[in-house]
């Protein structure tokens, strides 16, 4: 594999009950780069990424993560790999605090054993300090300070988005996956998410992203893959994308989306202040 190809999935085809979810889909992520995954609803972008995390096995074809096979790996093994994703609807613990939510999703790096756990005591310790030094580092990057003791069931939509996407970080990955992660949000906090998104970029993090809103998709993107009917049918950067006829035809509808400049997949900040 390509060194600068982090993630690549050859010929995936996934189906339930004789319906063809994927069609041979292939794909390649760039080490560092955001692509999103665009499509109309039932098009097969989620099943893409329950494949990459092994929520769903495809019946043929294969994803490999930095050279490994991971077509066949459980979802634990995925993430301990270095892929972590988000879902469409926050999936957080409504009872606990962003804290405990957060200190929950190391839980897949812990080593220790139950008599150690019990007493607190030699690699247990350990753990959880190293655990809580990771977790206040987050806290920071993430502007969640204010919410580490509050209750999830207490929080705004938006806040729990934060919050999930914070706990994707405390996994520590190379690569992550949001599952539309602008949806049900106002602008105020889509330009939020949007910075972060970026900012979890600049940390050399590559981001797979799902995502109907074109205009987050056209300001964050260097590469943009378009699937429909479970088939790829575009893929290119925002301006090829969104000029390509059978695209337009599939998904944009008119005379497409255009980007604000020329220069939108190099310097994916424009227009950000715009978003809605």
């Amino acid at each position: 594999m390509n060194q600068d190809i982090i993630l690549e999935g050859s010929e995936i085809d996934l189906s339930f009950g004789g319906i063809k979810s994927l069609d041979k889909v292939n794909l390649q992520a760039r080490r560092g780069e955001i692509l999103s995954i665009i499509g109309p609803n039932g098009a097969g972008k989620t099943c893409l990424l329950n494949c990459i995390t092994g929520y769903y096995r495809p019946q043929s074809g294969r994803i490999f993560f930095q050279s490994h096979d991971i077509s066949s790996l459980p979802p634990y093994k995925i993430a301990r790999l270095g892929i972590s994703r988000t879902f469409q609807t926050p999936s957080l613990y409504p009872h606990l605090t962003a804290l405990e939510n957060l200190l929950l999703a190391r839980y897949t790096f812990t080593r220790s054993n139950m008599v150690q756990d019990v007493i607190y005591f030699g690699k247990s310790r350990r753990e959880e300090i190293t655990s809580r030094q990771i977790l206040e580092e987050i806290l920071s990057f993430t502007q969640i300070g204010d919410l580490r003791n509050r209750p999830v069931s207490l929080m705004s939509y938006g806040e729990r988005k934060r919050i999930e996407l914070a706990r994707t970080l405390v996994m520590q990955p190379k690569l992550i996956l949001l599952d539309e992660p602008m949806s049900g949000l106002d602008s105020e906090t889509k330009s939020l998410v949007a910075e972060l998104i970026l900012k979890i970029q600049k940390r050399g993090i590559t981001i797979i992203l799902v995502e109907h809103d074109m205009e987050v998709v056209m300001g964050l993107s260097q590469s943009v893959i378009v699937l429909d009917f479970g088939q790829k049918i575009g893929e290119g950067t925002p301006q090829q994308v969104c000029c390509d006829p059978r695209v337009i035809e599939a998904y944009l509808g008119g005379d497409g989306l255009h980007p604000a400049s020329d220069t939108a997949a190099s310097e994916p900040a424009v227009g950000l202040d715009r978003k809605g």
